[in-house]
């Protein structure tokens, strides 16, 4: 882990290194492998920071009948949500009735998570399950609770791992945190 990181004029020290990282997503992996047992889930991967996780995480599930697709949407510029959840691109799938796995990179306000369920439960899914790699229960605004998150961190701007800031940093192994942000 590289002990800083400066992009766009600002320093970014370590928060969670890879390992701690790949821990949690076979922990979660594990959990879902059960909870959908003798099930063909489509997992849908919420572009463009969940990436990362969402193969990481699709691969360690490893569910042969299990298929993978993706979506878009938009909520942040720079380093704060616009509190405008737009969708950028669609899913194109059939789900009616089928097994759904949201993965997300972050829930911060929880508005996007809670528009992506409402949107999905509209096209008559079987179930719908919403994993995401980081939750901030402190910001969320509607008390959203994911189904499951591999750790809850502080209301603090994070990158790596898929995160970015303005595109740069996704490529990162390790998570860092905003140097002095309290």
């Amino acid at each position: 882990m590289e002990n800083k990181v400066r992009v766009n004029g600002m320093t970014f020290v370590p928060y969670l290194t890879a390992e701690e990282i790949q821990r949690q997503v076979k922990r979660i992996a594990d959990d879902l492998r059960r909870d959908l047992e003798g099930k063909d889930p489509i997992f849908l991967c919420v572009l463009n920071g969940a990436f990362i996780f969402a193969a990481d995480l699709y691969r360690e599930v490893n569910l042969p009948d299990s298929v993978i697709t993706f979506m878009r949407y938009k909520s942040y510029e720079g380093t704060s949500t616009t509190g405008n959840v737009k969708q950028i691109v669609g899913l194109y799938e059939d789900i009616k009735g089928k097994d759904v796995v949201i993965i997300e990179d972050i829930v911060d306000t929880g508005l996007t998570a809670e528009r992506m369920i409402a949107d999905i439960k509209e096209r008559e899914p079987a179930s719908v399950r919403f994993v995401t790699l980081l939750h901030k229960p402190e910001s969320s605004r509607n008390g959203f609770k994911p189904d499951y998150a591999a750790f809850e961190i502080p209301p603090k701007f994070i990158i790596g791992y898929g995160l970015d800031l303005d595109g740069k940093t996704r490529g990162l192994k390790d998570i860092y945190v905003l140097e002095n942000e309290d």
